[in-house]
């Protein structure tokens, strides 16, 4: 059993006893909650936010007309109630009075029509405009204290998307609300926190300053370095972590750090996925796809690597959201070489069907994963190449459909409007160009499908054919893991976001 500190330290960040030696820092503390990440936004631009990384921390400093609490389901925000009419084509919310931002500059209905119509028709285009394809037009409402949505059709996914559309004003008041951000220009937030210093691009750290009563002001810290990271938690110099530090170290972290840290968890909704380039000669095959998907052990990765951080995935949404089906398949390599051979695939003198490229990141997890997804395709007589490159190469690479096999996440999966942005033809989102006009037929008719009941069974349509077609092979839904000091107090599993939001770990006290 690890008895001490040093030792735990060796183990965590796989160092030498006898060539390191630094101290812990007892008297490390800070009026600031320092939040560690695992890496800065890439961009905190609201018009342009569509990394997670960037959405959480713009959630805190922006406030939009609705938010997403603990369990995804939207509440009031800047607006304090809607009505829908007209079969969902219509949508009236009502704002709330006396709204300020950090300036103290009032937010009313106009500001806000202006904002949301500089999201939906402003130059130069905002990538989450592609949410909102049905979105005609936006009106003031006849009392002057309310928005009016026009929608071309229902939108069923309206209010959820809508807590995307941050709402934001320039310091110097030039322009009109949520107009592009040039280099030089500074938004005032409005939310729970107010950046200290205001950058689009924060690299190392980033000051928040509370706005609202019993929170304290933030310090968040970005760290891409494993061992950095886990020095930055030993040596008291982060107080809390979110989904940040690599499984073996949250493991050693909740067996051995007991007496200053706190481990709590909670089921989520963010899915790890593999993807297949169906425009490949050899992946646009089925028969590869599916053989692929019987050869990779889920259940043994997720029981050994994972050390049970994770569940078994049937589907892009979890079995926590109401529209999720999922489907079943097992690890069986033997029928997988089978479903190659019986496709026509011979193996070569060197007993290999084919070669296939894996494009990943140097991160030390992704490449452990890549080296494990390699040996277990190896058994069926796939030879897999790992390709590693660098995060900004891997992800334009991604984007340019410059691939063959990649695995990644999908965070804070919502509801079904990921099916549509990832399986619909043409989406910016559908990387893997996956085209069935089936599919884009049932895509349509959910998408526009107001009751929940009816549009279940569509998206159980949809789930079935997107596992039958197998464009992307869901593997496991990852835990939400929050470490903190014991010190802090207020914070149940309970009140975790199944996203992974930052907000409801600022109420650590």
């Amino acid at each position: 059993m690890v008895k001490t500190y040093a030792q735990i330290i060796v183990l965590m960040i796989g160092i030498n006893s006898t060539s390191c030696s630094f101290s812990r820092d007892e008297s490390a503390y800070s009026e600031r909650l320092r939040i560690l990440m695992d890496s800065p936004p890439a961009t905190l631009n609201p018009r342009r936010t569509l990394d997670a990384a960037g959405q959480r921390i713009n959630a805190l400093l922006f406030r939009a007309l609705t938010r997403l609490d603990e369990n995804l389901e939207p509440q009031p925000d800047l607006a304090e109630s809607w009505k829908m009419f007209d079969g969902g084509r219509t949508w009236k919310f009502a704002i709330r009075a006396d709204l300020k931002d950090h300036q103290h500059r009032s937010i009313g209905a106009q500001e806000i029509l202006e904002c949301l119509e500089n999201y939906r028709a402003g130059e130069p285009y905002s990538p989450l405009r592609e949410s909102f394809l049905s979105w005609v037009r936006t009106e003031l409402g006849p009392d002057r204290k309310s928005v009016i949505l026009r929608l071309s059709q229902p939108d069923p996914y309206l209010l959820r998307n809508l807590s995307l559309l941050r709402f934001y004003q320039d310091a110097t008041g030039s322009e009109k609300p949520c107009a592009e951000l040039k280099d030089d220009t500074i938004p005032i937030s409005n939310g729970l926190y107010a950046p200290n210093i205001w950058t689009l691009n924060p690299e190392s750290s980033f000051e928040l300053n509370s706005h609202v009563t019993n929170r304290r002001s933030l310090r968040l810290l970005f760290v891409n370095d494993e061992n950095t990271k886990a020095i930055y938690l030993l040596r008291g110099e982060a107080d809390v972590t979110q989904n940040a530090i690599g499984l073996s170290k949250t493991k050693l972290a909740k067996d051995h750090l007991q007496s200053r840290y706190s481990v709590v968890e909670r089921d989520g909704v963010s899915v790890a996925y593999l993807a297949f380039n169906m425009r490949d000669p050899i992946l646009s095959k089925l028969a590869v796809r599916r053989a692929i998907a019987l050869a990779i052990d889920r259940e043994l990765i997720i029981s050994t690597k994972l050390d049970g951080y994770a569940k078994l995935a049937g589907s892009f949404l979890s079995p926590l959201l109401p529209e999720s089906f999922q489907t079943e398949m097992k690890s069986e390599p033997n029928q997988s070489s089978r479903v190659l051979e019986q496709a026509g695939f011979m193996k070569n003198k060197a007993g290999i069907f084919f070669q296939l490229h894996y494009k990943t990141t140097p991160s030390r997890e992704g490449l452990e994963m890549a080296q494990i997804f390699q040996q277990m395709l190896k058994r069926i007589g796939v030879e897999l190449i790992i390709d590693v490159v660098e995060p900004a190469v891997f992800f334009s690479s991604i984007r340019k459909g410059s691939f063959q096999l990649y695995s990644s996440r999908w965070v804070g999966v919502a509801d079904g409007s990921i099916l549509s942005r990832t399986l619909h033809t043409g989406q910016l989102t559908n990387r893997v160009g996956y085209v069935n006009p089936e599919m884009d037929a049932l895509l349509d008719r959910a998408s526009r499908e107001m009751s929940l009941t009816q549009r279940k069974e569509i998206l159980r349509e949809i789930q079935s054919l997107m596992a039958k077609d197998m464009p992307y092979f869901p593997l496991w839904y990852w835990k939400n893991t929050v470490i903190f000091n014991k010190k802090l107090r207020g914070l149940d599993p309970g009140q975790i976001s199944l996203s992974g939001a930052l907000e409801p770990i600022t109420r650590l006290r």
